[in-house]
């Protein structure tokens, strides 16, 4: 307010009194200038920020909801404490929520049909999850019920959703969030459903790829946000790179809008992608973000990590811009099916991670083999 109110007095808009007839015919003709000059002077100085955190697969296994059982309930959060500030201190969070979250009421139960405790909700809000992706080949595995019960209790916590969606009306609502002034839209897709059909009627309920004007509904919200990010559910399991055909299609998204494109599905790791879009902006591909808590025991699978961006804009006029992208590796350690925790990469050898160092240098070389913008750290500042 003191800097508006010195832009006023800077143009004469607060004098002492009432203005003259003569001044009053000056304001009258100049009006429009004025204004101007104040927008002008605004933008000069508008600048609005804010940290971007998004992370991988939360893939509830029943190996990992029975480890974190107690007599009360399911205690997840004890397990990710070394983790969990990185991302309670962003400004934004995504995650990807791999598994429905239906609750004993609807029958828990892991692979390869899951089902997670409630409790996992309380693992999103102690994140910080600000929104989460639906769309995912597990998303019908407890059917349209599972599918309704799992976004009302997002909506029960105040989580936003994207990717699937309660009833013809939800699925055709904008996922927007307003961050410091600045507006970011939410796409979601999958490439299917693990061969469970869609019920008839029904086909609000998951966003899949191959049914889906892509990149009509990117082009149609990026008309109406600042940011706009994209989450694809497809690949090959466990694959380090994506296929050619994926990558090729994720860039001509980036044409057409997108701005981040956050990709799931392959549970490892695949390279980040900074492409020049024709106009000289650019946009960002992260190809696979891995799993970040999980039961799955291979090292790839172990590992996953938080990808923070900060996005700012620099006058009212112009788009949001990506800034110090950097990625934070994360690891799963476990004695077998037994004692999970999620903790940074770096520290995985005070978990019992053989040649540690070795496997956090590796990591390094892997998601930088695509660009050298963005930095590998061993923890978020």
């Amino acid at each position: 307010m003191k800097f508006l109110m010195s832009v006023l007095l800077f143009l004469g808009l607060f004098q002492g009194g009432e203005p003259d007839a003569e001044t009053h015919a000056t304001y009258d003709k100049e009006t429009s200038q004025i204004s101007d000059s104040v927008r002008t002077v605004l933008d000069e100085h508008f600048v609005s920020s804010f940290t971007f955190g998004a992370a991988g697969d939360v893939l509830i296994h029943d190996h990992l909801y029975e480890d974190v059982e107690t007599g009360d309930g399911y205690d997840f959060i004890s397990r990710v404490t070394e983790v969990s500030p990185y991302l309670q201190q962003q400004d934004l969070v995504f995650l990807n929520q791999e598994t429905p979250i239906g609750g004993e009421a609807l029958g828990l139960s892991g692979y390869p049909s899951f089902n997670a405790p409630l409790e996992t909700l309380d693992l999103l809000e102690h994140f910080g999850t600000d929104i989460v992706s639906s769309a995912n080949n597990h998303t019908l595995d407890r059917g349209a019920e599972g599918v309704q019960a799992t976004l009302e209790n997002f909506e029960g916590r105040g989580i936003e959703y994207v990717g699937a969606a309660k009833s013809e009306a939800d699925s055709q609502r904008d996922r927007v969030i307003e961050v410091n002034g600045i507006t970011v839209g939410f796409l979601g897709y999958t490439y299917g459903t693990n061969g469970i059909p869609v019920p008839d009627g029904q086909d609000y309920l998951v966003n899949l790829i191959d049914d889906s004007p892509i990149n009509e509904e990117i082009n149609e919200l990026d008309a109406q946000v600042d940011l706009l990010v994209v989450s694809m559910h497809q690949g090959v399991e466990y694959e380090p790179y994506p296929r050619e055909a994926h990558r090729q299609q994720m860039l001509e998204m980036t044409e057409n809008g997108a701005d981040i494109i956050l990709g799931h599905h392959p549970h490892v790791l695949q390279p980040v992608e900074i492409h020049e879009r024709d106009d000289g902006s650019e946009a960002v591909i992260a190809y696979s973000l891995g799993n970040f808590f999980s039961a799955q025991q291979d090292l790839k699978t172990k590992i996953g990590g938080i990808i923070e961006f900060d996005i700012d804009k620099e006058s009212s006029d112009e788009a949001a811009a990506i800034n110090n992208i950097r990625f934070m590796p994360t690891y799963v350690a476990s004695q077998g099916y037994d004692n999970f925790n999620l903790v940074p990469l770096a520290d995985a050898g005070e978990y019992g991670l053989e040649d540690a160092g070795s496997v956090y240098q590796d990591v390094n070389a892997h998601m930088t083999e695509y660009t050298e913008q963005m930095e590998i750290v061993e923890y978020l500042e």
